[in-house]
């Protein structure tokens, strides 16, 4: 009965994990399918998804803003360079924290790429627990 037990168990691994890598392969896939479609459709770019790429482009640079928070002004800065941004916020005297993550569009997400905590738009940027930044 052992041998059995033991073989059940053999037999249920190699099953999870089967089930787990083709799950993980079908999303892979079809993220990678979504972003081909979203970007040529028709075999080639529309004039809205070029402006669109001009208007990412754009959002490159520098970004600051303050906030006085009980007494303690609380300073913040954002890099933006292609697909990556990093930033850096110091309330008071404390010492600075630093964050970085992807760009996706106009949105900003952490390093993962899956969880949203900003956004871009023009000369504006927003990050979840940061003050309003400026260009």
């Amino acid at each position: 009965m052992n041998n059995k037990m033991k073989q059940f168990n053999r037999i249920t691994a190699i099953i999870l994990f089967s089930a787990s890598f083709l799950l993980f392969n079908a999303c892979s896939h079809n993220s990678s399918t979504s972003k081909a479609s979203d970007s040529d459709y028709s075999g080639h770019s529309s004039s809205s998804q070029q402006e669109q790429s001009k208007e990412v482009e754009s959002a490159d640079g520098v970004y600051t803003g303050s906030q006085n928070i009980s007494g303690l002004e609380l300073v913040a800065r954002l890099t933006i360079s292609g697909s990556r941004w990093s930033a850096t916020s110091q309330l008071g005297s404390d010492s600075p924290e630093y964050q970085n993550g992807v760009v996706v569009g106009k949105d900003l997400f952490d390093d993962s790429g899956m969880i949203k905590i900003g956004h871009v738009s023009g000369n504006s940027a927003s990050i979840n627990g940061y003050p309003s930044m400026r260009k």
